[in-house]
């Protein structure tokens, strides 16, 4: 039974909703637990889809041989909601969906083409709205005998289906009622709000899809009278929360939309136009830009003013702004404290220490060229930084938070575009702005980061820095890779037991970058440049990059703190030689724990787990299965290859002491200890 609500919007243009919401009342019969097998053994399904798991979609297409298939994405909580980002969301989800046929794991090629084949041929197609107003999960599958209608908060994906977040599901199997109003609410959406997503041989990256490739744009152009595109004239002000992955590509590619719309806006009933005429106009234009190198993501500075992307920085914050954002970063770091398990201290130290590099990062270039034109090694002028460790630790909000204090909003480009080639084009176009990858994994950087660290013939003026966070396990990285870049580790991290805590502290951050501005870096950069010009050319090869970055700013977070506030122990400058000492601590730990005084022997050919001396060289006995891990651990320059052999691995004495800064001694009396 559906009965019509009294509470009503003012949205009298929406075609896909009622003006009042609808209520439907029903009787539950019994609970059971969820199986993927609901959705099994049917001959047609049809999904109405919140936010868009491509995963989840080709598993059902690998496990269930359904004739007939159609699934609609539809999202409006973190866009806008205007025309110009509901076209982005449009372009994200065509690539995604095509490169779904490709890049679908656990799949035999037989199979891939079976599915490839339903959906050339039309058994399986794909939609994406082109109204901001699809919320609805709706699920209709049909088979001979049974009808089913399955509802609820439950988004067509893995996490929504696992168990692991709080769902709701309804099903109603054989419900004539239920049938026909959910179909109803479907047919309404997929024919007038949506357009079908191409399937292609080969997916195309979002940055170079043509224009008129977008779906909207491509039904526009075939049709004489145009479409009309609703955009809601108030803003869902719940959007500001909502932050899935998608985000980072529709920001990515908005752009581009917005200009290629130029002058069109919606009329007052919210709709916008779309006739051929209009399609062909943006076209030409974004194909204009695209000839004349505009738009792009960049950083620049003449030796006067900074600009972004065309416009110039504002260099003279509001003070009271300025004041403001310390408050916020205060209140950030603060959070480490409120259910972070670990070295609390340390984590915050050494994330501070990141956010000095970071707002650096775009004048480390300076520096760079200062220490090569007198043939130094540029070392003391990391290029890359890496945060890396357990999951949970905060890397990815530091990141964003971050990004978003110095240029209003994250950036992010794909871990997958993470290749030497297009890191060296993204070494070009971006300048100075710091190039970020999130979540790259330990394989992708080891094949294709060392070359590029490692290169010191840079042949621009400006150029990136870059900022990695990996989820990696606690081995050390090749010391070629460690002193060239900053190494930020941390083992420090929230709890997986503790859901309570991490949504209290995904709240905070969300108010907090809610809040944030950019003026604490506008206040940062005009100092900095102020001193950087006034600095000798030949000091600049001196300058230690971390300990003027971290100067700088403790004293800005000092002379804007509240009265009778101190500095919390975190904030203080910190410089490369003391990174760089405990960049080195964790071999440090590693080594100590394997020539502790009680694993001494006197045996020459120690076992595993046991070690001596022998002359000039430290030899330890190593389990045969972990030799390669072990020697990993170590710096190499204190290894000693040719002495080392199957089961053993040998150091020498002298650097090693060095290293551990105490001597290396026999007998336990002394503990190993000066």
């Amino acid at each position: 039974m559906t009965q019509q609500s009294g509470f009503t919007f003012d949205d009298p243009d929406s075609r896909t909703r009622s003006k009042g919401l609808e209520v439907v009342y029903a009787k539950m019969e019994n609970v059971g637990q969820f199986d993927l097998n609901l959705f099994g053994g049917f001959t047609s399904l049809r999904a109405l889809t919140y936010t868009p798991s491509i995963p989840m979609i080709f598993n059902l297409l690998k496990n269930f041989d359904y004739d007939d298939f159609e699934c609609i994405f539809g999202h409006n909580g973190i866009l806008r909601r205007d025309a110009a980002d509901i076209l982005a969301f449009q372009t994200a989800i065509d690539e995604k969906i095509n490169a779904g046929f490709v890049g679908v794991k656990g799949l035999p090629e037989e199979r891939r083409k079976i599915i490839y084949n339903r959906a050339a041929n039309g058994a399986a197609r794909f939609y994406v709205v082109k109204d901001a107003i699809a919320h609805a999960k709706i699920y209709l599958l049909e088979r001979q005998g049974l009808r089913r209608v399955i509802v609820g908060s439950a988004n067509l994906s893995e996490t929504a289906f696992s168990g692991r977040q709080a769902e709701t599901l309804v099903a109603f199997d054989n419900d004539d009622a239920a049938w026909e109003h959910y179909s109803r609410q479907y047919r309404a959406v997929q024919e007038i709000a949506t357009n079908r997503l191409a399937l292609r041989e080969k997916p195309i990256p979002v940055e170079i899809l043509p224009l008129e490739e977008t779906p909207a744009l491509k039904e526009a152009q075939t049709s004489e009278s145009g479409i009309a595109i609703y955009v809601p004239t108030e803003q869902d002000e719940e959007a500001q929360y909502s932050i899935p992955r998608v985000l980072a590509t529709v920001e990515h590619i908005r752009p581009s939309r917005q200009q290629a719309l130029a002058g069109e806006r919606p009329d007052r009933s919210g709709n916008l136009r779309l006739v051929p005429r209009v399609v062909r106009e943006m076209v030409r234009i974004s194909k204009a830009r695209q000839n004349d190198d505009g738009p792009k993501t960049f950083l620049s500075y003449n030796g006067r003013n900074f600009t972004l992307s065309g416009n110039d920085l504002n260099l003279n914050p509001n003070p009271d702004d300025v004041k403001s954002d310390v408050a916020a970063w205060l209140e950030f770091f603060g959070n480490y404290e409120n259910g972070f398990v670990g070295d609390v201290p340390r984590l915050q130290q050494d994330y501070f220490t990141f956010m000095c590099w970071f707002y650096f990062a775009p004048m480390m270039c300076d520096l760079r060229n200062a220490a090569l034109r007198q043939n130094r090694f540029s070392f003391d002028q990391p290029m890359f930084a890496v945060l890396y460790g357990e999951s949970n630790c905060g890397k990815s909000s530091l990141i964003e938070t971050l990004m978003a204090s110095m240029f209003s909003h994250p950036r992010i480009v794909e871990t997958r575009y993470f290749t030497p080639g297009n890191l060296r084009s993204l070494q070009e176009s971006y300048k100075r702005f710091p190039v970020v990858f999130d979540d790259v994994t330990r394989d992708r950087f080891s094949r294709h980061a060392p070359e590029i660290i490692k290169d010191e013939t840079i042949s621009y003026s400006e150029y990136p820095c870059f900022a990695l966070s990996m989820n990696a396990e606690a081995r050390a990285f090749p010391d070629e890779i460690i002193k060239r870049c900053l190494m930020i580790y941390t083992r420090t991290s929230l709890p997986g037991n503790d859901p309570a805590s991490r949504r209290r502290l995904q709240r905070s951050v969300a108010d907090i970058r809610g809040r944030i501005t950019t003026a604490l870096y506008s206040e940062y950069l005009r100092r900095v440049r102020q001193k950087l010009e006034s600095t000798p050319s030949l000091d600049m090869e001196n300058l230690d990059a971390l300990e003027f970055s971290s100067t700088e700013l403790c004293c800005i977070f000092q002379e804007n703190l509240s009265v009778g506030a101190k500095l919390p122990g975190w904030c203080s400058p910190m410089t490369l030689d003391e990174y760089q000492r405990r960049a080195f601590e964790r071999p440090r730990r590693i080594l100590e724990n394997l020539i502790h005084p009680d694993k001494y022997t006197r045996d020459r050919v120690p076992p595993a787990g046991a070690w001596t001396i022998s002359g000039n060289m430290v030899i330890v006995g190593v389990e045969q299965m972990a030799h390669r891990r072990t020697r990993e651990d170590i710096p190499d320059w204190i290894l000693e290859d040719t002495a080392s052999v199957s089961g053993q691995l040998a150091m020498k004495r002298d650097l090693l002491e060095e290293f551990l800064t105490r001597r290396v001694r026999r007998t336990r009396k002394f503990l190993g200890l000066i």
